[in-house]
């Protein structure tokens, strides 16, 4: 079968396009350990409960930049920058060092002490400390690019829970059951031990965290809901406050070190603010309570606080960003989703292709005969219908990975014959089956999975898998090398065929270099839907377009001019040599790929929350080349293509009694350019969306994350009292 263009397609409604909303995507909750932000490149680094590292662009609208599958710690328990530089450590009591290119570990080191709970880096970020479970503290030097041990500290009783350096980097203060310790880090002797008051029951305190100011002012929270603030020059306690009513799990402080943040067990985030205080002829500091924020509903395990916003995560697995002044009282929270795509279309068969992190499902998906929804009132004028169900959408499998490895790409072929994933130790490719929808017993049986044994050398673990538009293509991006690497599918095999014979049904055609054009990891990747383009976006911003040469190989095209701000989503026009890509401070560009020009420009905020959602996919419209369809984590919306003029007459009818068109038209040599601006025409709420996709001509598909199932699936929540509520 082929697959209909929009000139084939069999007279669809005019300006009617039909939603298939998805909403059984039921991804599981992946708590968050702990987070380290980046001063320089306005990176955060979380870690999650499975062991896998997130990398998260935070220079303007959040954006997940990379993941790193899973660590080879069981739990990531401490991560920390040094530089470009980042470092991991967890329970097996081995220190890593990460490859942030290949997503692979660089560098290995067993320490002192087994199981490790915490690490810093010093602020001349030369040496980093690390804090184990049999009370060893070990110092390494990671100057220019190295890795070497230099001290092992006295050992103390009970494990070391959190630990700072100072401002100058002589001193390392920690926080175990009982005490909090100052290091000299030049002798590697303990030279004060503050004891915490025990709780009213006996036991002892447990220092969670800690954060040491610039001038050697300590700040503890502990088991109690305590936030104490210490000299670290006379180790004696200057203040403390009853923040909680149970731990404080982590303390964050400003970069002005003017505002202090805490929460934990109760999810509230409490600020308190450096105050002058007056008292008869005498001036000194204390820490007031400021303000609250309440952006989670469950435990608050990592809090850091740069740019005059609030990053906190915890057990919910949502990565909250609020506001750190009173002028603002934003709050947007991150799902603990994958990276995208984590979903496939098979527009063909009608398939659905859903990742998950061990696993992978395929729906067939229902169908409508146009008739409404019993209870919904029919009106011609009506924007939009509910429709009934014909057909209900229906797994037809579900499997896991081999050892339930973490799956990092997967796709479904368009002809829905073949499926295709990477983990981040090999690839797979297998072909498949969908059983017949008429009989629900015999379409079990029929429904197979058969895997493709054999595969070409070629065929290794993969960042990014896609067939082409046609089927008869498998692109992959190597993880390691980044080439890309293209594949035939030998249309003339059959099932049969892949048992009796050892001839993989593919045929190695080329592979592409990408080593001069592309310096960083791959991050978004795109075929056209004739085959004639591809177009791949770095993380460093790059973004780099190849095309068929002379009717044979892939020859590089150009490279578009670097923009400062991440690029979000790539898209190539299916019916035009057009390029459209949006970057996360809400700009949209369009490139024609012919005449080397932009077509399109505007830096327009199209919806409310763009400033902290970026796009994560882009749709172009087969019927109408000057429509585009987007989305990002909460909103659908559609954009069209005008000129200036047109634009600004729009925004004249709307604020025509307050300012005169003739003010707002732009010349005539303006309108006659050729680079257009864009419009927003419609936009549609959603919760979690997830996934944008044509199913055909005239028919969308949006995937959502269940909400529920992120929900029910955690533990009870602190239970506070409320005011006036029983």
């Amino acid at each position: 079968m082929k697959m209909r263009r929009a000139s084939e397609c069999e007279n669809p409604q005019k300006g009617r396009t039909h939603i298939h909303n998805v909403r059984f995507y039921n991804l599981q909750p992946r708590s968050i350990q702990c987070m380290a932000y980046n001063t320089i490149w306005k990176k955060l680094a979380v870690s999650r409960n499975d062991g896998s590292i997130e990398i998260w662009d935070v220079r303007h609208a959040p954006c997940l930049e990379r993941t790193i599958p899973k660590s080879p710690q069981n739990s990531v328990e401490g991560l920390a920058w040094a530089g470009e530089r980042l470092f991991s450590a967890g329970l097996n009591g081995q220190l890593v060092e990460w490859n942030l290119q290949t997503l692979q570990p660089r560098i290995k080191q067993h320490v002192t002490g087994n199981a490790i709970w915490c690490i810093d880096v010093n602020r001349e970020g030369n040496e980093i400390a690390i804090g184990t479970e049999e009370g060893y503290i070990n110092i390494f030097n990671i100057e220019d690019n190295q890795f070497q041990y230099k001290a092992l500290f006295d050992r103390q009783e009970g494990r070391v829970l959190c630990c700072r350096f100072d401002a100058t980097g002589n001193f390392l203060v920690t926080g175990s059951m009982g005490a909090i310790r100052i290091w000299d880090t030049r002798t590697g002797h303990a030279i004060h031990k503050m004891n915490v008051t025990k709780m009213s029951s006996g036991k002892e305190t447990i220092v969670w965290s800690i954060q040491v100011l610039q001038d050697f002012t300590i700040i503890s929270g502990d088991s109690r809901g305590h936030v104490s603030i210490w000299d670290g020059k006379t180790a004696s306690r200057i203040e403390t406050h009853q923040a909680l009513n149970a731990d404080v799990l982590a303390v964050a402080i400003n970069e002005e070190e003017d505002k202090l943040f805490c929460a934990g067990i109760e999810p509230t985030i409490r600020i308190y603010a450096k105050t002058q205080i007056k008292r008869d002829i005498m001036m000194f500091y204390r820490w007031v309570k400021f303000l609250q924020r309440r952006v989670h509903d469950h435990d608050v395990k990592a809090l850091i606080c740069a740019q005059e916003n609030i990053y906190s995560g915890g057990v919910d697995g949502f990565l909250g960003v609020s506001s750190a002044t009173k002028t603002r009282s934003t709050i947007q929270k991150y799902g603990p989703f994958l990276q995208q795509p984590c979903v496939t279309v098979s527009p063909i068969e009608r398939l659905l292709l859903l990742r998950y992190a061990h696993s992978l499902e395929i729906w067939r998906m229902g169908s409508t005969n146009g008739k409404q929804e019993l209870g919904q009132e029919s009106s011609e004028s009506s924007t939009s219908k509910l429709l009934a169900l014909d057909t209900v959408p229906d797994k037809l499998l579900e499997f896991k990975s081999r050892n339930e490895e973490r799956i990092v790409c997967s796709t479904l072929s368009p002809n829905g014959r073949w499926l295709c994933y990477s983990t981040h130790t090999e690839i797979r490719l297998f072909h498949f089956v969908a059983g017949s929808s008429s009989d629900d017993d015999q379409k079990k049986c029929d429904t197979k999975l058969i895997r493709v044994k054999d595969l070409p050398e070629q065929m290794e673990p993969a960042s990014h898998v896609q067939f082409t538009a046609d089927s008869m293509r498998l692109i992959v991006v190597n993880r390691e090398s980044k080439n890309i690497m293209i594949f035939a599918m030998l249309s003339n095999v059959n099932a049969g065929d892949l048992n009796i014979s050892s001839t993989p049904p593919l045929d190695f055609v080329e592979s592409i270099d990408t080593s001069k054009h592309i310096k960083d990891s791959i991050k978004l990747f795109t075929v056209s839907v004739c085959g004639s383009y591809i177009a791949a976006a770095s993380s460093d911003r790059s973004i780099a377009v190849w095309s068929i040469h002379k009717g044979k190989h892939f020859k590089h095209l150009l490279n578009l001019p670097r923009y400062t701000a991440a690029t979000t989503a790539l898209s190539i026009h299916p019916e035009q040599p057009r390029l459209v890509a949006a970057f996360a401070d809400g700009k949209i560009f369009e490139y024609d790929l012919e005449e080397m020009c932009f077509t399109c420009s505007d830096v327009d905020r199209f919806v409310v929350n763009s400033e902290y959602h970026c796009i994560q996919n882009i749709l172009l419209d087969p019927r109408n080349p000057n429509i585009f369809v987007m989305q990002n984590d909460s909103e659908l919306f559609v954009l069209e293509k005008c000129k200036a003029r047109e634009k600004l007459e729009d925004a004249v009818v709307e604020n025509s009694k307050k300012k005169s068109l003739k003010k707002m038209k732009t010349n005539d040599e303006d309108d006659e350019t050729k680079v257009y601006s864009l419009r927003l025409k419609m936009e549609k709420t959603y919760e979690h969306l997830l996934y944008l996709g044509w199913l055909s001509c005239d028919e969308l598909v949006t995937v959502s994350a269940n909400p529920t199932s992120l929900i029910e699936s955690l533990p009870s929540p602190f239970k506070e009292k409320l005011f006036r509520t029983m």
